[in-house]
């Protein structure tokens, strides 16, 4: 059964009068000690519920999208710019660090552990808090791992009379740690939860958390011998996912991600419209009065393939025809001129002469100008295109961590490794044959073999995985960033006639972009390091920006 996480904060204030006069001695409700939560079940569910909130979402800024070569960003809010063009600092690294959000979660869950004692309640239900805190923590952990490389593991709270000297334990450490730590709450975590429950961390979330943290663990960036035990443990953990049979590839590729309710969701944020999200109004074109964020780049429109397999060429765009007989996933992704949305067609196109009156509702001369998408591309994928009253109605689509579509790609790409080609063609194939939406004499199964099917899988993810955070960690541990983020960002312009209306396409550079090899990692907040001096920067943050 998928997970999803019930955004909801409770809080629970309590005050005993024994008398009307010992109002004196009511305790204070805007504090609360550890005794007086973990005494009560109520509060120390509520206690849990609050770190799921902890998780970041790409709905808003930390999306990893725009420090990807997936998008632009269209206002620079979090600093991606600072990714983009390579001067990533100790000092400057904006919204997208979470080093110190995710140290103050594994803070909190550490306060639970050293107090879970106190709780008097049924076993099943302490087990099941414990088992949900020890994957909340391997979650933070996991991810600090996935960008900084070896991080001090920290499992205890400090007191003032603490040493606070940590230094970093070694990537090998960290994952065996992790591991560890979702195996323990796979082993007290149900396959399922129904009713209130619905939406806690599961047996298979825990797993799929394991597949995904192994995968990396053997990937170049960290397995430079290619050692085939660690490809193994990333097969056998991906394995063990998918032999639950708990989930399954949602035939309807869009709907995944507008539902908490499809079965192929393993792991997932939930909104709901009262405690909502705005993502469909700071991401939807400024002809709806949206902020048009998420820029889509033109690299990654086309990367998407024809229908018949092959890849869009520069041809398409001079005969005027661009974006036609695409494969079904670019339609559910990607939002360009010409195509309906929200119920009218989109219109990025800009004058021939110049004119406001004659440009697009959508372009740079359309409605809040401002809010134009510098790419004159937006995101569909995520967009409840039925809500219609802008800024006003919000947004239930969940955002998903995890689903059975990243853990058949895991273990295709580990039984590649393992040399079992077999296997990981049948894998790809089976994210292909959904990818088709039904249609017959489109997206042909993948045959290859060789560096050419290990091409094909990266290729897979890089569509199938698009804009869900998971380019921006694939494209370091597979050691291609070098190339794929040293790669100018581009966008397309439409020039439409005032006379003829046809309109002709020009792909021109938005952003150069910069990429050293430090890049494969991010820095530590210098802040943190002058408070700790055993701490140690990742390697090249000590050169000045731009030195190689």
């Amino acid at each position: 059964m998928k997970t999803t996480i019930k955004l909801y904060i409770a809080i629970f204030f309590t005050a005993c009068f024994t008398s009307c006069t010992d109002y004196l001695d009511v305790k204070p409700l805007d504090s609360f000690t550890g005794e007086a939560v973990f005494s009560d079940f109520n509060l120390t569910e509520a206690y849990v519920n609050k770190r799921y909130t902890e998780l970041r979402d790409g709905f808003g800024n930390f999306g990893l999208r725009y420090i990807s070569d997936e998008a632009y960003h269209n206002f620079n809010s979090g600093n991606p710019y600072l990714y983009n063009r390579g001067e990533l600092t100790p000092d400057q690294f904006g919204d997208h660090s979470t080093w110190n959000a995710y140290y103050e979660g594994i803070k909190n869950c550490n306060i639970f552990f050293e107090n879970i004692g106190q709780l008097k309640a049924e076993k099943g239900q302490i087990d099941r808090l414990v088992g949900e805190m020890t994957f909340l923590r391997a979650f933070f952990y996991a991810d600090l791992v996935a960008r900084f490389g070896g991080v001090p593991l920290i499992t205890k709270t400090f007191d003032l009379n603490s040493d606070m000297m940590v230094s970093r334990n070694t990537y090998d450490e960290c994952i065996d740690f992790i591991v560890k730590e979702l195996d323990k709450a796979a082993d007290l975590l149900p396959l399922r939860y129904e009713g209130k429950n619905f939406g806690r961390a599961t047996k298979g979330a825990a797993l799929a958390l394991k597949s995904r943290v192994t995968l990396y663990a053997a990937s170049p960036l960290w397995n430079p011998t290619d050692d085939k035990v660690k490809w193994q443990k990333a097969a056998d953990a991906a394995k063990a996912v998918i032999d639950l049979n708990q989930y399954q590839l949602d035939p309807n590729y869009k709907q995944i991600f507008t539902s908490n309710k499809s079965a192929e969701i393993i792991f997932m944020k939930q909104f709901n419209s009262e405690f909502g999200h705005s993502f469909d109004w700071t991401d939807s074109p400024n002809g709806f009065t949206g902020w048009s964020r998420t820029c889509v780049l033109q690299d990654m429109v086309d990367a998407y393939e024809m229908e018949d397999g092959s890849m869009p060429t520069p041809q398409q765009y001079v005969d005027g025809n661009p974006w036609q007989n695409r494969e079904p996933r670019f339609y559910a992704s990607i939002v360009c001129d010409g195509q309906q949305f929200r119920g009218r067609e989109i219109e990025f196109y800009v004058s021939s002469t110049g004119s406001k009156a004659n440009s697009g509702k959508d372009s740079e001369f359309g409605i809040d100008d401002w809010n134009a998408s510098k790419t004159h591309y937006t995101i569909r994928k995520f967009m409840d295109e039925s809500l219609r009253n802008p800024w006003n109605d919000k947004g239930a689509q969940p955002w998903i961590y995890i689903r059975l579509g990243e853990i058949y790609l895991n273990y295709a790409e580990a039984q590649f490794k393992l040399k079992n080609e077999e296997i990981a063609r049948t894998y790809l194939n089976k994210i292909r044959e959904r990818a088709r939406g039904g249609k017959t004499n489109v997206l042909p199964a993948i045959t290859s073999s060789g560096p050419e099917l290990l091409a094909k899988i990266q290729q897979e993810r890089r569509i199938e995985l698009a804009f869900e955070d998971h380019r921006f960690f694939d494209v370091r541990r597979w050691k291609i960033a070098q190339q794929t983020e040293n790669n100018p960002a581009r966008k397309i312009t439409i020039v439409r006639d005032d006379q003829t209306k046809k309109k002709t396409y020009k792909i021109e550079l938005i952003q150069e972009r910069k990429f050293f090899p430090q890049h494969y990692l991010l820095p530590i907040p210098r802040s943190e390091i002058q408070r700790n001096s055993l701490l140690e920067q990742n390697p090249g943050y000590d050169t000045p920006v731009g030195a190689k």
